[in-house]
């Protein structure tokens, strides 16, 4: 199965989701208390799918931290094994940013405690992101379409972290030279559907052709590539 490990189910047709099931393992984000439930549903209906729950930083500045304690609550009476979308944004919402420091404090705390996955956000404020998470204790984190430094990249993969590889990479520079650095541990293919970069809507069906452009600049097979993503998310998944 081909791996989407950053997709906003909650904001798809349910006729959507079903096209991409039996295909693809979907994981999927939530940006807030409301779509966390309705992910957590999708979850039960479709066994494809692994559900994350959370409140993205640009959704913050509605929500308390009780707020957020509540889904992370729910979370764990329900084995939700991924927290996300969260993390921390400077670039688009910096005016929320020590609230957005809080709320990632609080879910570092909730997935060192259980295991639990973190899928983040980070745009802009990667170094603070992952000094949170490192800092932490946290074993299994996901930096969802990375375009940070390079030198902060390298830490990322020392402490056996992931990065995502996005579609944008057809149309962002920043994004291919990241990619081109990564070492193959450590990469996981991702749409940020349904997001729209610069015009090209980011779905799924351009995976693919993610995995087609890791596999000329790696030097490998389609099919090794496919393997080593798999590779890769049933680590980032497993229970131990």
């Amino acid at each position: 199965m081909l791996i989407d490990m950053h997709i906003h189910c909650h904001e798809l047709s349910p006729d959507t989701i079903k096209e991409y099931l039996g295909k693809y393992r979907l994981v999927c984000v939530s940006d807030d208390p409301l779509s966390s439930m309705k992910t957590m549903r999708l979850a039960e209906a479709y066994p494809d799918i692994t559900p994350c729950v959370g409140i993205h930083p640009w959704s913050i500045r509605e929500y308390s931290i009780s707020d957020l304690k509540n889904i992370l609550d729910t979370a764990v009476e329900n084995d939700v094994k991924c927290l996300g979308e969260i993390g921390l944004d400077k670039r688009f919402t910096p005016e929320t940013f020590n609230k957005q420091l809080e709320f990632l404090r609080e879910a570092v705390v909730y997935a060192r405690e259980y295991g639990l996955i973190l899928n983040i956000h980070a745009a802009g404020a990667w170094k603070e992101a992952f000094d949170e998470v490192y800092r932490g204790g946290i074993e299994k984190a996901f930096f969802h379409w990375y375009t940070g430094p390079q030198d902060l990249l390298n830490s990322i993969v020392e402490a056996g972290y992931y990065v995502g590889l996005n579609p944008a990479w057809r149309i962002q520079v920043k994004h291919r030279e990241i990619i081109t650095r990564v070492p193959m541990e450590n990469i996981l293919t991702e749409s940020d559907a349904p997001y729209e970069y610069h015009g090209l809507k980011l779905m799924p069906d351009l995976i693919p052709d993610s995995i087609e452009y890791l596999a000329s600049i790696k030097g490998s097979s389609v099919r090794e590539i496919e393997e080593k993503i798999w590779r890769n998310y049933l680590k980032i998944t497993s229970s131990k």
